[in-house]
């Protein structure tokens, strides 16, 4: 309950800091912060966490905040679904794998929050559907899933 509270609050604090108007022409806005991966400078040690996160399921299971928070899409009848708040849990974990992005119809995209928050959006690029994952940087230098948002319709 406690690592819970600190994380939002260091959410909502790196959201504050996001959210004020830069005093400095040299400070980049939102839309320059977003980018895709080819162009945004990631924290040095993100990718080689992201590429064992995805290739050792015992890693992954070790870096993810049990329980995970986010939402998914549940059905409602025959072709609706909702968003619902959800809490996943190792039982219902299914591994995520990589996606190799240069033969696949999926973007992604990078929002880097300093050194420590990054937000990856997975869209596909037929249709307006994609995911969205948040990874923090915890106190002891390991990266760690904190938020997953599964497949479902998305805002443009």
């Amino acid at each position: 309950m406690l690592r819970t509270l600190l994380l939002f609050l260091a959410l909502a604090g790196l959201n504050a800091c996001r959210n004020q108007t830069p005093s400095s022409s040299n400070i980049p806005d939102q839309a320059a912060q977003t980018t895709q991966a080819a162009e945004v400078k990631l924290p040095s040690d993100f990718m080689e966490f992201y590429q064992k996160f995805h290739r050792d399921s015992l890693y992954q299971m070790e870096h993810i905040a049990w329980p995970l928070q986010g939402d998914a899409s549940v059905p409602t009848g025959e072709d609706t679904r909702v968003k619902k708040m959800m809490a996943w849990e190792p039982k219902d974990w299914i591994m995520h794998r990589p996606i190799d992005f240069s033969t696949s119809e999926f973007r992604r995209e990078w929002e880097v929050m300093g050194d420590e928050l990054i937000i990856e959006r997975i869209r596909y690029a037929a249709a307006n559907y994609g995911l969205e994952r948040r990874f923090v940087k915890q106190y002891n230098g390991e990266w760690e899933l904190i938020y997953y948002s599964d497949m479902q319709e998305v805002g443009r």
